[in-house]
């Protein structure tokens, strides 16, 4: 489990938004009020991504303003003398608004324009939205027509909402504020058993799918500590599977926690931490100016500590890894204390998995905090 919202977006609509909208208000049984997702998807609208290339497209050719400019504009492209009148007449018999799908509304337009132009018109046509498709505000109009196009209409709303797909979301961050400012936008409504309602169904979502949030009032989702900690690791496979060293490193070491399942020996065990090291050596070695091979004198070049004593602290746990007896080296006997068992494995995994954001520049704290 990834812990993340976005990960388990398909099932709120039974965990969440049906919950929330079949079970009565009050004791008289009134339901909650029809124009909800309107409501709700206004917000939710704010969490998608925005369109581009071949969606942006998509866009202007179902939005009635954009098409018809596309099919005027690719008529003058043409360079015949045509009279205003005319361009309209031909736009306004094509049906083109009448029809729902894009492609029926394209392949529409294209006729007409192939008939007024009395030459295929499809090269003119593609031109022309791509060359629209590059104008951000044009884009972004189309954009706010289409909203209000469908937070206007309560069943466009909910089908709208229910259809919306993880893929659709702009990110973890993004969905987060969107659920967020769901009292708000019950708040509307001005149903405020509802808003208590809604905390209530999320709360135990967010339970029984483990993720990586507590629940604070009125409506916080905050990272907890388990969370963060996943997310680190989850960054940190991302970061490594960008370069091929970095990748063979980290699967190595997976495979060694893997392989602890079977045998927990203290030889196993040493294994686990050789290959962590191998890992963190060469994530450092990406490090701006790092010259060294090796853990310890990397701790000397690397310049993100916020204070010599947590540079110390890598240090001497690779001086540990370094001088124990069969983990890197083989070490002094008598320097230790006792042999590692499977304490150190947890802690010192976790350990050196922290020091991670201090030896790339590729980790963003940031987004191992709040989500992408």
């Amino acid at each position: 489990m990834r812990g993340e919202l976005i990960g388990v977006w398909s099932e709120m609509w039974r965990g969440i938004w049906l919950p929330l909208i079949e079970q009565p208000l009050d004791e008289n049984e009134e339901g909650v009020p029809a124009d909800i997702f309107c409501e709700l998807y206004r917000e939710l609208a704010k969490a998608l991504k925005r369109p581009t290339d071949d969606s942006a497209i998509v866009l202007l050719v179902e939005d009635a303003v954009t098409l018809k400019e596309a099919f005027e504009l690719s008529a003058h492209r043409s360079g015949q003398q045509l009279v205003l009148e005319q361009v309209d007449e031909a736009f306004s018999q094509s049906g083109a608004t009448e029809l729902i799908h894009a492609g029926e509304r394209r392949t529409a337009v294209e006729a007409a324009l192939t008939t007024l132009l009395g030459q295929p018109a499809a090269p003119l046509l593609d031109a022309q939205l791509h060359e629209l498709v590059q104008d951000p505000l044009r884009v972004e109009a189309a954009r706010r027509r289409a909203l209000e196009r469908i937070i206007n209409d309560q069943q466009k709303s909910r089908e709208a909402f229910e259809n919306t797909r993880a893929e659709d979301l702009a990110g973890e961050r993004a969905l987060v504020g969107f659920l967020e400012s769901v009292p708000d936008a019950l708040k509307e409504l001005d149903c405020n058993d509802l808003t208590n309602t809604y905390f209530d169904l999320l709360a135990v979502f967010i339970e029984k799918f483990s993720l990586r949030y507590d629940l604070c009032p009125p409506c916080r989702l905050c990272p907890n500590l388990p969370g963060v900690f996943v997310s680190l690791v989850r960054n940190l496979q991302a970061l490594a599977a960008t370069d091929p060293h970095l990748d063979t490193l980290m699967k190595e070491f997976e495979n060694a926690i893997r392989n602890l399942q079977h045998d927990c020996s203290e030889g196993h065990i040493k294994t686990c931490i050789q290959k962590q090291v191998n890992l963190l050596e060469a994530i450092g070695g990406t490090y701006p100016g790092v010259k060294d091979g090796e853990l310890g004198s990397m701790c000397g070049q690397i310049k993100s500590w916020p204070h010599p004593a947590v540079r110390a602290a890598l240090g001497n746990l690779y001086g540990f890894a370094s001088s124990y007896p069969g983990i890197r080296h083989g070490g002094n006997a008598e320097s230790a204390l006792r042999n590692v068992d499977m304490r150190d494995l947890v802690a010192i995994s976790i350990v050196f998995a922290g020091f991670t954001p201090y030896l790339s520049n590729g980790l963003d704290a940031d987004q191992v905090y709040r989500g992408a």
